[in-house]
């Protein structure tokens, strides 16, 4: 049965602003900002990054698999400030 009156959705343009200024990662268990640790080289997709997250209420690092430029882009935001 074919989909009648359907809309494809628009990206909003002030959404994309806003989530690219919110580099904040919640914790998945406790909704706490997370702290970006690292990024290592992914195991089984090279262009990829495993990228390391630390929730400090809950004692526990969380791994996201993202892209080399999104990680780079969390370790450019948090990155310790120069002497």
């Amino acid at each position: 049965m074919p989909m009648t009156g359907f809309l494809p959705q628009q990206p909003s343009s002030q959404t994309a602003r806003g989530g690219a200024n919110d580099m904040s990662a919640p914790c998945p268990k406790c909704r706490a900002v997370m702290v970006y640790v690292t990024a290592l080289p992914h195991p089984h997709a090279p262009a990829m990054r495993r990228t390391v997250f630390l929730c400090s209420a809950c004692n526990q690092t969380r791994n996201y698999p993202l892209s080399a430029a999104m990680a780079e882009a969390y370790a450019a935001l948090f990155a310790p400030p120069e002497a």
